[in-house]
């Protein structure tokens, strides 16, 4: 648990409290919103002077349960608590600087509809002309509290980092632009049409016509935003932080695509390549073939084990002495031919298996007898001497 004192809430949506003037001049502002919960609000860790494991300037959610903001303590904290023009130095109204800030009182703290509420009256009167002409109207709590580091979801499903515990009111400050809007403020029970409201979207604060619809509509567009900045986005086993990761993000999905593509591409080879029971019945009746055409060609050649390829190259290993496959590897070694001419030559010699084979007569040169031997002459015989020959 690590706590901080005197913190800043502020809380704000339009509210209805009425305004009047007392004999004295002074403001009165019953019903005026103090404060809301349950509520999620956003801060910064240098705004509690830093807070180790969180990054400064990156917002965090921190939640206010109703049950703590209308505890009978906090309520109690809260009554008779000073009002002042904006926050005092170290927002902490005490001995040395009440004569400074104070411009009023805080009385009647209550709860009604979800919303810390109290009758503020406004003494001061350059507050009074400031609330009076809605220049500042806006109105924000400086409260002591522990600060819990934890997270959760609170009820309306906005994600929250830590919590406010045991929250002591110190005092109530008119402000410009309260943290969440203007959700708390001093307001009109008759308002004037042409007075203006301070809306604050991505913050930058515009004057706007009052018109409360407008502005829950905008404030709820803001809420939105805040949440989704810190939001947590898991792909796989990996989480990521919505508002400064996209990058990462991006590249991550970018690698989901490319890869489902891939994937995809692939689909339609693998069909295709897929065993159905008619490609599986036609590669048994090819190997059987093959099988078949090979023991013709060598009655020894084994097959158990071989592929189609390697049984084709082992039939034309038997035959190579054949005149055939010489021609048909071109003087390649059988080892050496590619799988489409070692099936051209198993196919040849298959298909002259067991005939007479021309081609080897093609491939090899004609016998000649060469000499002058007369087979047909008896060896004993002196040979006859050709009429052409014989003495006249």
């Amino acid at each position: 648990m690590k706590k901080l004192i005197n913190l800043k809430i502020g809380d704000f949506a339009p509210s209805q409290s009425s305004r009047s003037l007392t004999p004295e001049g002074f403001l009165l502002c019953k019903g005026a919103k103090l404060a809301k919960a349950p509520q999620v609000r956003n801060y910064y860790p240098e705004e509690f002077g830093g807070i180790e494991g969180l990054k400064e300037g990156a917002p965090f959610g921190v939640y206010t349960s109703a049950d703590e903001l209308f505890s009978k303590s906090t309520m109690a904290s809260a009554e008779g608590k000073d009002a002042t023009n904006s926050h005092p130095p170290g927002n902490q109204v005490n001995a040395a600087t009440w004569h400074g800030y104070s411009i009023g009182d805080l009385s009647n703290v209550r709860e009604e509809e979800g919303y810390l509420v109290g009758d503020l009256l406004i003494k001061d009167k350059e507050a009074i002309e400031l609330i009076q002409t809605n220049e500042k109207i806006e109105l924000s709590l400086g409260y002591g509290a522990d600060l819990i580091l934890e997270t959760g979801v609170a009820p309306d499903g906005t994600p929250y980092h830590a919590v406010f515990k045991n929250i002591q009111v110190n005092h109530v400050a008119l402000v410009h632009y309260g943290r969440c809007g203007g959700d708390c403020r001093v307001g009109d029970q008759n308002p004037n049409p042409e007075k203006t409201m301070k809306i604050i979207v991505d913050g930058i604060p515009f004057d706007v016509a009052d018109n409360e619809a407008l502005a829950a509509a905008l404030k709820k567009e803001q809420d939105q935003l805040a949440n989704l900045k810190a939001a947590k986005l898991k792909i796989g086993d990996q989480e990521f932080s919505i508002a400064t990761e996209l990058e990462v993000v991006q590249a991550v999905a970018d690698k989901l695509v490319t890869d489902h593509k891939t994937l995809a591409d692939k689909v339609p080879v693998l069909e295709a390549n897929q065993a159905t029971p008619e490609k599986l019945e036609a590669m048994a009746a090819d190997r059987a073939a093959v099988i078949h055409d090979a023991k013709k060609l060598d009655p020894n050649i084994k097959t158990d084990g071989c592929t189609c390829e390697q049984i084709k190259r082992e039939a034309v290993k038997a035959k190579a002495a054949d005149a055939l496959v010489t021609a048909v590897l071109g003087g390649v070694a059988i080892g050496d031919a590619k799988p489409d001419v070692i099936d051209t030559a198993f196919r040849a010699l298959a298909a002259t298996s067991g005939t007479m084979n021309p081609a080897n007569n093609l491939f090899q040169p004609a016998k000649v007898n060469a000499g002058d031997a007369n087979t047909d002459i008896d060896p004993g015989k002196k040979p006859e001497t050709p009429k052409w020959k014989q003495p006249l």
